[in-house]
Protein backbone atom coordinates (compact mmCIF):
# COMPACT_ATOMS: atom_id res chain seq x y z
CA UNK A 1 0.00 0.00 0.00
CA UNK A 2 1.25 3.48 -0.82
CA UNK A 3 2.63 5.69 1.90
CA UNK A 4 -0.22 8.03 2.81
CA UNK A 5 1.48 9.75 5.71
CA UNK A 6 1.83 13.49 5.45
CA UNK A 7 5.29 14.22 4.07
CA UNK A 8 6.17 17.59 5.53
CA UNK A 9 9.23 19.49 4.43
CA UNK A 10 10.51 22.88 5.64
CA UNK A 11 9.54 24.34 2.29
CA UNK A 12 5.97 23.11 2.60
CA UNK A 13 5.67 24.45 6.16
CA UNK A 14 7.07 27.81 5.06
CA UNK A 15 4.63 27.93 2.17
CA UNK A 16 1.70 27.16 4.44
CA UNK A 17 2.78 29.85 6.91
CA UNK A 18 3.14 32.42 4.12
CA UNK A 19 -0.31 31.63 2.77
CA UNK A 20 -1.78 31.80 6.27
CA UNK A 21 -0.13 35.13 7.13
CA UNK A 22 -3.49 36.72 7.81
CA UNK A 23 -4.31 34.01 10.35
CA UNK A 24 -1.02 34.64 12.15
CA UNK A 25 -1.57 38.40 12.06
CA UNK A 26 -5.12 38.03 13.36
CA UNK A 27 -3.92 35.77 16.19
CA UNK A 28 -1.27 38.32 17.15
CA UNK A 29 -3.77 41.17 17.21
CA UNK A 30 -6.25 39.11 19.17
CA UNK A 31 -3.60 38.03 21.68
CA UNK A 32 -2.46 41.61 22.17
CA UNK A 33 -6.01 42.89 22.64
CA UNK A 34 -6.84 40.15 25.13
CA UNK A 35 -3.67 40.79 27.15
CA UNK A 36 -4.28 44.53 27.14
CA UNK A 37 -7.89 44.05 28.17
CA UNK A 38 -6.93 41.69 31.00
CA UNK A 39 -4.30 44.14 32.28
CA UNK A 40 -6.88 46.91 32.28
CA UNK A 41 -9.08 44.92 34.66
CA UNK A 42 -6.31 44.55 37.27
CA UNK A 43 -5.88 47.05 40.09
CA UNK A 44 -2.85 49.35 39.59
CA UNK A 45 0.13 48.75 41.87
CA UNK A 46 2.44 51.57 43.01
CA UNK A 47 5.96 51.11 44.35
CA UNK A 48 8.13 53.31 46.55
CA UNK A 49 11.74 52.67 47.61
CA UNK A 50 13.73 53.85 50.66
CA UNK A 51 17.55 53.46 50.66
CA UNK A 52 19.62 52.89 53.83
CA UNK A 53 23.42 53.24 54.10
CA UNK A 54 25.45 51.13 56.58
CA UNK A 55 28.88 52.10 57.88
CA UNK A 56 31.28 51.79 60.86
CA UNK A 57 30.95 54.53 63.47
CA UNK A 58 34.63 55.39 63.73
CA UNK A 59 38.10 54.12 62.96
CA UNK A 60 41.55 55.16 64.21
CA UNK A 61 43.56 54.09 61.16
CA UNK A 62 43.27 53.18 57.49
CA UNK A 63 43.49 49.52 58.37
CA UNK A 64 40.58 49.87 60.75
CA UNK A 65 38.55 51.62 58.04
CA UNK A 66 39.18 48.82 55.54
CA UNK A 67 38.35 46.16 58.09
CA UNK A 68 35.18 47.98 59.11
CA UNK A 69 34.04 48.39 55.49
CA UNK A 70 34.65 44.70 54.76
CA UNK A 71 32.81 43.73 57.92
CA UNK A 72 29.81 45.93 57.05
CA UNK A 73 29.65 44.60 53.49
CA UNK A 74 29.78 41.01 54.74
CA UNK A 75 26.87 41.72 57.06
CA UNK A 76 24.55 43.19 54.41
CA UNK A 77 22.68 39.90 53.87
CA UNK A 78 22.10 39.74 57.60
CA UNK A 79 20.75 43.29 57.60
CA UNK A 80 18.40 42.38 54.72
CA UNK A 81 16.99 39.45 56.66
CA UNK A 82 16.77 41.66 59.71
CA UNK A 83 14.60 44.12 57.77
CA UNK A 84 11.98 41.39 57.26
CA UNK A 85 12.19 40.03 60.79
CA UNK A 86 9.40 40.33 63.31
CA UNK A 87 11.51 42.69 65.42
CA UNK A 88 11.33 45.31 62.67
CA UNK A 89 7.86 44.54 61.29
CA UNK A 90 6.18 44.63 64.70
CA UNK A 91 7.45 48.16 65.15
CA UNK A 92 6.28 49.03 61.62
CA UNK A 93 2.76 47.81 62.36
CA UNK A 94 2.67 49.97 65.50
CA UNK A 95 3.89 53.04 63.61
CA UNK A 96 1.38 52.68 60.77
CA UNK A 97 -1.44 51.41 63.00
CA UNK A 98 -2.39 48.84 60.37
CA UNK A 99 -4.19 45.54 60.57
CA UNK A 100 -1.78 43.90 58.14
CA UNK A 101 0.06 40.84 59.39
CA UNK A 102 3.81 40.39 59.16
CA UNK A 103 3.32 37.86 56.34
CA UNK A 104 1.23 40.31 54.34
CA UNK A 105 3.85 43.03 54.83
CA UNK A 106 6.58 40.64 53.64
CA UNK A 107 4.53 39.92 50.52
CA UNK A 108 4.22 43.63 49.83
CA UNK A 109 7.92 44.39 50.42
CA UNK A 110 11.13 43.59 48.55
CA UNK A 111 14.64 44.08 49.97
CA UNK A 112 17.57 44.36 47.54
CA UNK A 113 21.30 45.05 47.89
CA UNK A 114 23.11 46.63 44.93
CA UNK A 115 26.23 44.60 44.12
CA UNK A 116 29.43 45.53 46.03
CA UNK A 117 27.70 48.23 48.05
CA UNK A 118 26.66 48.75 51.65
CA UNK A 119 23.30 50.20 50.62
CA UNK A 120 20.03 48.37 51.27
CA UNK A 121 16.91 49.26 49.30
CA UNK A 122 13.48 48.60 50.76
CA UNK A 123 10.69 48.64 48.13
CA UNK A 124 7.05 48.55 49.19
CA UNK A 125 4.12 47.93 46.79
CA UNK A 126 0.49 48.87 47.36
CA UNK A 127 -2.61 49.94 45.48
CA UNK A 128 -2.26 53.26 47.37
CA UNK A 129 0.92 55.22 46.51
CA UNK A 130 0.97 57.10 49.84
CA UNK A 131 0.76 53.91 51.90
CA UNK A 132 3.56 52.33 49.85
CA UNK A 133 5.85 55.28 50.63
CA UNK A 134 4.96 55.24 54.33
CA UNK A 135 5.56 51.51 54.57
CA UNK A 136 9.01 51.69 52.94
CA UNK A 137 10.08 54.63 55.14
CA UNK A 138 8.82 52.94 58.30
CA UNK A 139 10.75 49.74 57.57
CA UNK A 140 13.93 51.74 56.85
CA UNK A 141 13.63 53.82 60.03
CA UNK A 142 12.87 50.87 62.31
CA UNK A 143 15.67 48.83 60.71
CA UNK A 144 18.16 51.60 61.59
CA UNK A 145 16.98 51.59 65.21
CA UNK A 146 17.18 47.80 65.52
CA UNK A 147 20.69 47.78 64.00
CA UNK A 148 21.78 50.40 66.51
CA UNK A 149 20.44 48.22 69.32
CA UNK A 150 21.89 44.84 68.33
CA UNK A 151 25.20 45.79 66.67
CA UNK A 152 28.45 45.29 68.65
CA UNK A 153 29.40 48.14 71.06
CA UNK A 154 32.74 49.89 71.44
CA UNK A 155 34.49 50.79 74.68
CA UNK A 156 32.24 53.81 75.05
CA UNK A 157 29.10 51.70 74.67
CA UNK A 158 28.22 53.01 71.24
CA UNK A 159 27.16 50.80 68.34
CA UNK A 160 29.97 50.07 65.94
CA UNK A 161 27.59 49.90 62.91
CA UNK A 162 25.46 52.84 61.97
CA UNK A 163 22.46 52.76 59.55
CA UNK A 164 21.30 56.02 57.96
CA UNK A 165 18.36 56.60 55.56
CA UNK A 166 19.96 58.36 52.63
CA UNK A 167 16.91 58.49 50.32
CA UNK A 168 13.43 58.34 51.83
CA UNK A 169 10.54 56.92 49.78
CA UNK A 170 8.08 59.24 48.05
CA UNK A 171 4.61 58.43 46.64
CA UNK A 172 4.88 57.13 43.06
CA UNK A 173 3.29 59.19 40.30
CA UNK A 174 2.82 56.22 37.92
CA UNK A 175 1.81 52.64 38.48
CA UNK A 176 4.47 49.96 38.28
CA UNK A 177 2.11 47.16 37.35
CA UNK A 178 0.31 45.99 35.44
CA UNK A 179 2.34 47.28 32.48
CA UNK A 180 -0.32 47.38 29.78
CA UNK A 181 2.06 48.06 26.90
CA UNK A 182 4.39 45.25 27.91
CA UNK A 183 1.50 42.85 28.46
CA UNK A 184 0.02 43.71 25.04
CA UNK A 185 3.35 42.98 23.32
CA UNK A 186 3.74 39.70 25.20
CA UNK A 187 0.14 38.76 24.37
CA UNK A 188 0.68 39.49 20.69
CA UNK A 189 3.85 37.41 20.68
CA UNK A 190 2.05 34.54 22.42
CA UNK A 191 -0.80 34.75 19.90
CA UNK A 192 1.59 34.60 16.94
CA UNK A 193 3.48 31.69 18.48
CA UNK A 194 0.31 29.73 19.17
CA UNK A 195 -0.99 30.40 15.64
CA UNK A 196 2.28 29.21 14.08
CA UNK A 197 2.28 26.06 16.23
CA UNK A 198 -1.37 25.37 15.40
CA UNK A 199 -0.76 25.77 11.66
CA UNK A 200 2.30 23.52 11.76
CA UNK A 201 0.43 20.83 13.70
CA UNK A 202 -2.53 21.14 11.32
CA UNK A 203 -0.19 20.75 8.37
CA UNK A 204 1.35 17.64 9.92
CA UNK A 205 -2.06 16.08 10.55
CA UNK A 206 -3.76 17.19 7.31
CA UNK A 207 -3.87 14.23 4.92
CA UNK A 208 -6.38 15.62 2.45
CA UNK A 209 -5.63 15.47 -1.27
CA UNK A 210 -4.63 19.11 -1.47
CA UNK A 211 -2.41 19.02 -4.54
CA UNK A 212 -1.09 16.93 -7.37
CA UNK A 213 2.07 16.31 -5.35
CA UNK A 214 -0.04 14.77 -2.59
CA UNK A 215 -1.80 12.61 -5.18
CA UNK A 216 1.56 11.35 -6.44
CA UNK A 217 2.18 9.71 -3.08
CA UNK A 218 -0.57 7.18 -3.70
CA UNK A 219 -0.93 6.86 -7.49
CA UNK A 220 0.59 7.68 -10.84
CA UNK A 221 -2.78 8.40 -12.45
CA UNK A 222 -3.00 11.71 -14.29
CA UNK A 223 -4.98 14.69 -13.06
CA UNK A 224 -7.74 15.34 -15.61
CA UNK A 225 -8.33 18.88 -14.39
CA UNK A 226 -9.83 20.88 -11.57
CA UNK A 227 -13.39 22.15 -11.10
CA UNK A 228 -13.35 25.55 -9.35
CA UNK A 229 -15.06 26.01 -6.02
CA UNK A 230 -18.41 27.77 -6.15
CA UNK A 231 -20.19 29.75 -3.46
CA UNK A 232 -23.38 27.79 -3.97
CA UNK A 233 -23.18 24.02 -3.57
CA UNK A 234 -26.31 23.44 -5.67
CA UNK A 235 -26.07 20.86 -8.46
CA UNK A 236 -26.66 22.56 -11.79
CA UNK A 237 -26.04 22.07 -15.48
CA UNK A 238 -23.41 24.80 -15.60
CA UNK A 239 -22.46 24.10 -19.19
CA UNK A 240 -25.94 25.31 -20.16
CA UNK A 241 -26.86 27.80 -17.45
CA UNK A 242 -23.42 29.47 -17.35
CA UNK A 243 -21.71 28.46 -20.61
CA UNK A 244 -18.94 31.06 -20.35
CA UNK A 245 -18.10 30.48 -16.70
CA UNK A 246 -14.81 29.12 -15.43
CA UNK A 247 -16.52 25.96 -14.23
CA UNK A 248 -18.05 25.26 -17.65
CA UNK A 249 -14.68 25.67 -19.32
CA UNK A 250 -13.16 23.34 -16.74
CA UNK A 251 -15.62 20.61 -17.73
CA UNK A 252 -14.75 21.16 -21.40
CA UNK A 253 -11.10 20.69 -20.56
CA UNK A 254 -11.97 17.41 -18.88
CA UNK A 255 -13.66 16.34 -22.12
CA UNK A 256 -10.49 17.26 -24.00
CA UNK A 257 -8.35 15.35 -21.51
CA UNK A 258 -10.47 12.25 -22.03
CA UNK A 259 -10.34 12.71 -25.77
CA UNK A 260 -6.55 12.71 -25.82
CA UNK A 261 -6.39 9.90 -23.28
CA UNK A 262 -8.27 7.70 -25.75
CA UNK A 263 -5.22 7.14 -27.94
CA UNK A 264 -4.71 3.48 -27.15
CA UNK A 265 -8.39 2.51 -27.01
CA UNK A 266 -11.75 4.02 -27.90
CA UNK A 267 -13.64 5.64 -25.04
CA UNK A 268 -17.41 5.63 -25.53
CA UNK A 269 -18.66 4.56 -22.08
CA UNK A 270 -17.48 6.60 -19.09
CA UNK A 271 -18.28 5.94 -15.44
CA UNK A 272 -18.04 8.79 -12.92
CA UNK A 273 -17.55 7.98 -9.24
CA UNK A 274 -15.94 9.29 -6.06
CA UNK A 275 -14.63 8.00 -2.75
CA UNK A 276 -17.28 9.46 -0.45
CA UNK A 277 -20.62 11.23 -0.97
CA UNK A 278 -20.71 14.94 -1.68
CA UNK A 279 -17.58 15.25 -3.82
CA UNK A 280 -19.40 16.38 -6.98
CA UNK A 281 -19.60 13.19 -9.04
CA UNK A 282 -23.19 13.80 -10.18
CA UNK A 283 -22.43 17.39 -11.23
CA UNK A 284 -19.41 16.09 -13.10
CA UNK A 285 -21.42 13.40 -14.89
CA UNK A 286 -24.17 15.84 -15.90
CA UNK A 287 -21.88 18.60 -17.14
CA UNK A 288 -19.47 16.21 -18.84
CA UNK A 289 -22.38 14.69 -20.76
CA UNK A 290 -23.52 18.17 -21.78
CA UNK A 291 -20.06 19.09 -23.07
CA UNK A 292 -20.15 16.07 -25.35
CA UNK A 293 -23.67 17.02 -26.45
CA UNK A 294 -22.71 20.59 -27.29
CA UNK A 295 -19.93 19.17 -29.47
CA UNK A 296 -22.62 17.54 -31.64
CA UNK A 297 -22.28 14.00 -30.31
CA UNK A 298 -25.20 11.74 -29.40
CA UNK A 299 -24.91 11.30 -25.64
CA UNK A 300 -26.72 9.12 -23.13
CA UNK A 301 -26.52 9.97 -19.42
CA UNK A 302 -27.33 7.01 -17.18
CA UNK A 303 -28.02 7.40 -13.47
CA UNK A 304 -26.68 4.14 -12.01
CA UNK A 305 -26.56 5.45 -8.44
CA UNK A 306 -29.53 3.39 -7.33
CA UNK A 307 -29.17 4.37 -3.68
CA UNK A 308 -29.18 8.18 -3.88
CA UNK A 309 -30.06 9.07 -7.49
CA UNK A 310 -29.60 12.78 -8.20
CA UNK A 311 -29.34 13.11 -12.00
CA UNK A 312 -33.07 13.59 -12.57
CA UNK A 313 -33.29 16.18 -9.82
CA UNK A 314 -30.27 18.06 -11.20
CA UNK A 315 -31.76 18.25 -14.69
CA UNK A 316 -35.34 18.81 -13.56
CA UNK A 317 -36.65 15.49 -14.86
CA UNK A 318 -39.04 12.86 -13.55
CA UNK A 319 -37.52 9.89 -11.78
CA UNK A 320 -40.52 7.60 -11.50
CA UNK A 321 -39.41 5.45 -14.44
CA UNK A 322 -35.86 4.65 -15.38
CA UNK A 323 -33.03 2.14 -15.14
CA UNK A 324 -34.53 0.01 -12.39
CA UNK A 325 -37.84 -0.43 -14.21
CA UNK A 326 -35.93 -1.43 -17.34
CA UNK A 327 -33.87 -3.99 -15.45
CA UNK A 328 -36.98 -5.68 -14.07
CA UNK A 329 -38.53 -5.71 -17.55
CA UNK A 330 -41.42 -3.38 -16.77
CA UNK A 331 -40.66 -0.83 -19.53
CA UNK A 332 -38.43 -0.53 -22.57
CA UNK A 333 -35.86 2.14 -23.38
CA UNK A 334 -38.38 4.37 -25.18
CA UNK A 335 -40.54 4.66 -22.07
CA UNK A 336 -37.68 4.94 -19.59
CA UNK A 337 -35.40 7.48 -21.32
CA UNK A 338 -35.93 11.21 -21.71
CA UNK A 339 -34.44 13.74 -24.15
CA UNK A 340 -33.16 16.92 -22.52
CA UNK A 341 -34.30 20.08 -24.22
CA UNK A 342 -33.34 20.36 -27.87
CA UNK A 343 -29.89 18.90 -27.33
CA UNK A 344 -28.53 15.56 -28.46
CA UNK A 345 -28.49 14.46 -24.83
CA UNK A 346 -30.74 11.66 -23.63
CA UNK A 347 -31.13 10.82 -19.97
CA UNK A 348 -31.92 7.46 -18.43
CA UNK A 349 -32.93 8.24 -14.81
CA UNK A 350 -32.42 5.74 -12.02
CA UNK A 351 -36.10 5.14 -11.44
CA UNK A 352 -37.51 4.01 -8.14
CA UNK A 353 -34.92 3.06 -5.52
CA UNK A 354 -34.90 -0.76 -5.31
CA UNK A 355 -34.33 -2.82 -2.16
CA UNK A 356 -31.49 -4.74 -3.87
CA UNK A 357 -29.38 -2.27 -5.90
CA UNK A 358 -26.23 -4.40 -5.91
CA UNK A 359 -28.06 -7.44 -7.27
CA UNK A 360 -29.61 -5.43 -10.11
CA UNK A 361 -26.32 -3.83 -11.11
CA UNK A 362 -24.46 -7.15 -10.99
CA UNK A 363 -27.07 -8.95 -13.06
CA UNK A 364 -26.43 -10.19 -16.59
CA UNK A 365 -29.29 -7.97 -17.78
CA UNK A 366 -27.38 -4.86 -16.61
CA UNK A 367 -24.23 -5.92 -18.46
CA UNK A 368 -26.19 -6.63 -21.62
CA UNK A 369 -28.10 -3.35 -21.32
CA UNK A 370 -24.92 -1.27 -21.04
CA UNK A 371 -23.41 -3.05 -24.02
CA UNK A 372 -26.48 -2.41 -26.15
CA UNK A 373 -26.88 1.22 -25.09
CA UNK A 374 -23.28 2.15 -25.83
CA UNK A 375 -23.82 0.99 -29.39
CA UNK A 376 -26.74 3.37 -29.86
CA UNK A 377 -24.92 6.55 -28.82
CA UNK A 378 -21.59 8.16 -29.50
CA UNK A 379 -20.87 8.61 -25.78
CA UNK A 380 -22.46 7.12 -22.67
CA UNK A 381 -21.80 8.69 -19.25
CA UNK A 382 -22.77 6.67 -16.18
CA UNK A 383 -23.15 8.22 -12.73
CA UNK A 384 -22.39 5.64 -10.03
CA UNK A 385 -22.40 5.39 -6.24
CA UNK A 386 -19.34 6.33 -4.13
CA UNK A 387 -16.67 3.64 -3.96
CA UNK A 388 -16.22 3.48 -0.19
CA UNK A 389 -19.93 3.34 0.57
CA UNK A 390 -20.93 0.34 -1.55
CA UNK A 391 -19.49 -1.88 -4.27
CA UNK A 392 -21.84 -0.62 -7.01
CA UNK A 393 -19.19 1.51 -8.73
CA UNK A 394 -16.72 -1.37 -9.07
CA UNK A 395 -19.44 -3.42 -10.77
CA UNK A 396 -20.23 -0.68 -13.28
CA UNK A 397 -16.53 0.05 -13.87
CA UNK A 398 -16.04 -3.41 -15.33
CA UNK A 399 -18.63 -2.72 -18.07
CA UNK A 400 -17.39 0.68 -19.27
CA UNK A 401 -14.34 1.84 -21.17
CA UNK A 402 -12.93 4.06 -18.45
CA UNK A 403 -13.73 5.55 -15.04
CA UNK A 404 -13.24 9.05 -13.66
CA UNK A 405 -12.64 9.40 -9.92
CA UNK A 406 -13.74 12.78 -8.54
CA UNK A 407 -11.73 13.98 -5.52
CA UNK A 408 -12.89 16.94 -3.43
CA UNK A 409 -9.68 18.69 -2.34
CA UNK A 410 -11.42 20.11 0.73
CA UNK A 411 -12.91 16.83 1.93
CA UNK A 412 -11.40 13.54 0.79
CA UNK A 413 -8.27 12.21 2.50
CA UNK A 414 -5.38 10.35 0.97
CA UNK A 415 -6.31 7.13 2.77
CA UNK A 416 -9.86 7.28 1.41
CA UNK A 417 -8.77 7.97 -2.15
CA UNK A 418 -6.12 5.25 -1.90
CA UNK A 419 -8.69 2.66 -0.82
CA UNK A 420 -11.00 3.75 -3.67
CA UNK A 421 -8.29 3.36 -6.29
CA UNK A 422 -7.31 -0.01 -4.84
CA UNK A 423 -10.92 -1.17 -5.13
CA UNK A 424 -10.97 -0.21 -8.81
CA UNK A 425 -7.62 -1.90 -9.34
CA UNK A 426 -8.89 -5.13 -7.78
CA UNK A 427 -11.90 -4.97 -10.11
CA UNK A 428 -9.47 -4.59 -13.06
CA UNK A 429 -11.21 -1.38 -14.07
CA UNK A 430 -9.70 1.10 -16.47
CA UNK A 431 -9.23 4.46 -14.70
CA UNK A 432 -8.72 7.56 -16.84
CA UNK A 433 -7.52 9.70 -13.96
CA UNK A 434 -8.51 11.84 -11.01
CA UNK A 435 -10.59 15.00 -11.32
CA UNK A 436 -10.14 17.55 -8.53
CA UNK A 437 -13.28 19.38 -7.43
CA UNK A 438 -13.85 22.51 -5.32
CA UNK A 439 -10.49 23.95 -6.29
CA UNK A 440 -9.94 27.46 -4.99
CA UNK A 441 -10.01 30.04 -7.77
CA UNK A 442 -7.62 32.95 -8.01
CA UNK A 443 -8.92 36.50 -8.05
CA UNK A 444 -9.90 37.60 -11.53
CA UNK A 445 -9.99 34.03 -12.83
CA UNK A 446 -13.08 34.44 -15.00
CA UNK A 447 -13.54 33.12 -18.52
CA UNK A 448 -16.13 35.79 -19.23
CA UNK A 449 -13.24 38.24 -19.61
CA UNK A 450 -12.33 36.54 -22.89
CA UNK A 451 -15.78 37.18 -24.33
CA UNK A 452 -16.26 40.63 -22.84
CA UNK A 453 -19.03 41.79 -20.49
CA UNK A 454 -21.64 41.80 -23.22
CA UNK A 455 -20.03 39.72 -25.92
CA UNK A 456 -21.55 36.78 -27.69
CA UNK A 457 -22.54 33.88 -25.51
CA UNK A 458 -22.92 30.24 -26.23
CA UNK A 459 -26.43 29.45 -27.30
CA UNK A 460 -28.46 27.92 -24.54
CA UNK A 461 -29.83 24.70 -25.84
CA UNK A 462 -33.27 24.93 -24.33
CA UNK A 463 -35.15 23.99 -21.20
CA UNK A 464 -36.36 20.60 -20.05
CA UNK A 465 -39.80 19.47 -21.14
CA UNK A 466 -42.22 17.19 -19.37
CA UNK A 467 -42.17 13.49 -20.09
CA UNK A 468 -45.44 13.76 -22.10
CA UNK A 469 -44.08 16.66 -24.18
CA UNK A 470 -40.91 14.76 -24.87
CA UNK A 471 -42.74 11.68 -25.99
CA UNK A 472 -44.97 13.66 -28.36
CA UNK A 473 -42.41 16.01 -29.89
CA UNK A 474 -38.97 14.41 -29.72
CA UNK A 475 -37.36 11.30 -30.97
CA UNK A 476 -33.95 9.91 -30.14
CA UNK A 477 -31.07 11.12 -32.21
CA UNK A 478 -29.73 7.63 -32.77
CA UNK A 479 -31.32 4.25 -33.41
CA UNK A 480 -34.97 3.32 -32.80
CA UNK A 481 -35.94 3.31 -29.16
CA UNK A 482 -36.58 -0.37 -28.79
CA UNK A 483 -33.39 -2.14 -27.82
CA UNK A 484 -32.26 -4.39 -30.61
CA UNK A 485 -30.06 -7.42 -30.07
CA UNK A 486 -26.35 -6.78 -30.11
CA UNK A 487 -24.89 -6.92 -33.59
CA UNK A 488 -28.18 -6.10 -35.34
CA UNK A 489 -28.43 -2.38 -34.64
CA UNK A 490 -30.00 -0.36 -37.47
CA UNK A 491 -28.38 2.75 -38.85
CA UNK A 492 -28.90 5.92 -36.79
CA UNK A 493 -31.69 8.25 -37.82
CA UNK A 494 -30.98 11.89 -38.69
CA UNK A 495 -31.12 14.36 -35.84
CA UNK A 496 -34.56 16.00 -35.53
CA UNK A 497 -35.18 19.68 -35.63
CA UNK A 498 -36.09 21.42 -32.36
CA UNK A 499 -39.80 21.42 -31.38
CA UNK A 500 -41.77 24.44 -32.43
CA UNK A 501 -42.71 25.38 -28.87
CA UNK A 502 -39.30 24.75 -27.34
CA UNK A 503 -38.08 28.08 -25.90
CA UNK A 504 -34.81 29.41 -27.19
CA UNK A 505 -32.52 32.23 -26.15
CA UNK A 506 -31.53 34.86 -28.70
CA UNK A 507 -27.80 35.08 -29.32
CA UNK A 508 -26.14 38.37 -30.17
CA UNK A 509 -24.84 38.47 -33.74
CA UNK A 510 -21.23 39.44 -33.20
CA UNK A 511 -17.90 38.61 -34.70
CA UNK A 512 -17.18 35.80 -32.30
CA UNK A 513 -20.49 34.07 -33.00
CA UNK A 514 -19.97 34.29 -36.73
CA UNK A 515 -16.47 32.84 -36.40
CA UNK A 516 -17.46 30.16 -33.90
CA UNK A 517 -15.80 26.81 -34.61
CA UNK A 518 -17.75 23.79 -35.72
CA UNK A 519 -18.82 21.09 -33.30
CA UNK A 520 -15.98 18.85 -34.45
CA UNK A 521 -13.45 21.51 -33.46
CA UNK A 522 -15.08 22.52 -30.20
CA UNK A 523 -12.57 20.56 -28.21
CA UNK A 524 -9.70 22.60 -29.62
CA UNK A 525 -11.10 25.94 -28.40
CA UNK A 526 -9.16 27.00 -25.35
CA UNK A 527 -8.92 30.10 -23.23
CA UNK A 528 -5.88 32.29 -23.97
CA UNK A 529 -4.82 31.82 -20.37
CA UNK A 530 -5.51 28.21 -19.62
CA UNK A 531 -3.28 27.98 -16.58
CA UNK A 532 -5.17 30.79 -14.84
CA UNK A 533 -8.56 29.10 -15.16
CA UNK A 534 -7.81 26.85 -12.23
CA UNK A 535 -7.26 28.36 -8.81
CA UNK A 536 -5.41 27.08 -5.83
CA UNK A 537 -6.50 23.91 -4.06
CA UNK A 538 -6.05 25.18 -0.57
CA UNK A 539 -8.29 26.44 2.15
CA UNK A 540 -5.76 27.72 3.88
CA UNK A 541 -3.03 25.84 2.82
CA UNK A 542 -1.50 23.86 -0.08
CA UNK A 543 -2.00 25.20 -3.62
CA UNK A 544 -3.16 22.96 -6.45
CA UNK A 545 -0.92 23.38 -9.47
CA UNK A 546 -2.53 21.94 -12.60
CA UNK A 547 -0.80 24.14 -15.13
CA UNK A 548 1.32 21.26 -16.37
CA UNK A 549 -1.73 19.05 -16.98
CA UNK A 550 -3.67 21.84 -18.68
CA UNK A 551 -0.63 22.79 -20.75
CA UNK A 552 -0.37 19.24 -22.07
CA UNK A 553 -4.05 19.26 -22.97
CA UNK A 554 -3.78 22.59 -24.78
CA UNK A 555 -0.66 21.51 -26.67
CA UNK A 556 -2.28 18.29 -27.86
CA UNK A 557 -5.43 20.18 -28.82
CA UNK A 558 -3.43 22.57 -30.96
CA UNK A 559 -1.77 19.71 -32.73
CA UNK A 560 -5.09 18.00 -33.34
CA UNK A 561 -6.60 21.20 -34.69
CA UNK A 562 -3.73 21.74 -37.06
Amino acid sequence: MADIRSQVTPGRILGVLLRAWWVILLAGLLGGLLAFGYSSTLSPIYQSTASTYFSMRSASSGSDINQGSAYTQSQMLSFAQLAMSSVVLDAVRDDLDTDLTNSQIRNMTTVTIPQNTVILDVTAASTQPEFAAELANSIADNLAEVVDEISPKDDAGNATVVARVIEPATPAAFQSSPNKQRDAVLGAFAGVLLAVLAIVVWTLLDTRVRSEDALRRITDLPVLGGIPRRKDAQRRALVVSEPNSTSAEAYRRVRSSLRFAAVEHDIRAIAVTSSIPGEGKTSTAVNLALTYAEAGLRVLLVDADLRRPMVAETLGLENSVGLTTMLVGAVDFEEASLPWGDTSLWVLPAGEVPPNPAELLASARMTELLRELRGKFDVMVVDTAPLLSVSDATIIAQSVDTTIVVADVSKVHLAQLSRSLEALDRARAEVAGVLFSRVKRQRGDDYNYYYGPSGGKRQRTGVPLTRRERRGEATPTSVPLDIAPAGSLPAPAPSPSPPDDAPEIEVEDNARHEDAPSAEGADAVQSPDVSSDLGEAEDDANALDLSRVEGDVRLTADRSDS
